[in-house]
């Protein structure tokens, strides 16, 4: 499991960068750096809450935007709906060796997911929507998102509450919570699985006590569809995220 997979979680839904900087000129670079960490409650049988320090690397320009573990290329470019091209990073997979439960499993690995997206500023919210195949063919499976957030600023404080639903496919699905017939075990039956709906509600608050100074904490929680949770590698029903951190915007 690498560190860019944790990135990924604890970054790209824990900043909104742009709802925070000073305005520049369209054609302007953005950048910033920091660090963050990450404790993360995995759903794996006997696996223990995963605690990882997080590098924050953001930039963005007139075609492109990284945030966290995602690239986006943006194809048009507009004030309220916007269409791009993007890769995202996720922490995914298992280590077999981090949990008694898993032993004689083989070892998942994270992958790059690749597709489109698209995000609508409307008056209410930012509403966006993804949908992504696996890139690095791990899994050979696919993903759809849908997410809606707000930011409420109160002075130098910033709080945005969210919720998102995310389909994963039966390929994903048999991959990273599947027993495939070689693995199974008296304890751990084969085990497939369907495609399923995942939905997260979350929350964030930020601070900046100097222009160039943001500090988050972002809390989250994701309650997982029927077809993650009858997997005999799951012992829980939803998984938990803690995230903080601070960025410096140059």
């Amino acid at each position: 499991m690498g560190w860019a997979g944790v990135l990924s979680i604890g970054l790209a839904a824990a900043l909104p960068v742009r709802a925070q900087e000073v305005e520049a000129p369209e054609t302007a670079s953005r950048w910033g750096i920091g660090l963050g960490a990450a404790v993360i409650d995995r759903p794996y049988r006997d696996y223990d809450d995963e605690t990882k320090g997080i590098p924050i690397l953001y930039f963005e320009n007139r075609w492109t935007e990284i945030n966290g573990g995602r690239f986006d290329f943006k194809i048009n470019r507009s004030e309220v709906l916007n269409f791009r091209v993007r890769a995202r990073y996720t922490l995914d997979g298992y280590d077999p060796d981090e949990s008694e439960y898993l032993q004689g499993m083989e070892e998942r690995d994270d992958s790059v997911w690749a597709g489109g997206a698209v995000v609508w500023n409307s008056p209410f919210a930012e509403l966006s929507a993804e949908y992504l195949v696996d890139a690095m063919d791990k899994s050979a499976g696919s993903r759809g998102r849908i997410l809606a957030e707000r930011r409420f600023g109160m002075g130098r404080f910033g709080l945005t509450p969210r919720i998102a639903a995310e389909w994963v496919d039966d390929k994903y699905v048999a991959y990273y919570y599947g027993v495939r017939p070689g693995e199974a075990t008296l304890a751990r039956p084969a085990y497939e699985g369907d495609a399923t709906v995942n939905v997260e509600a979350g929350l964030r608050l930020d601070y900046s006590p100097a222009q160039r100074h943001t500090f988050f904490l972002d809390v989250a929680a994701t309650e997982f569809g029927d077809e993650i949770k009858q997997s005999p590698l799951v012992d829980q029903s939803r998984q938990t995220r803690i995230s903080a951190g601070y960025l410096f915007r140059f």
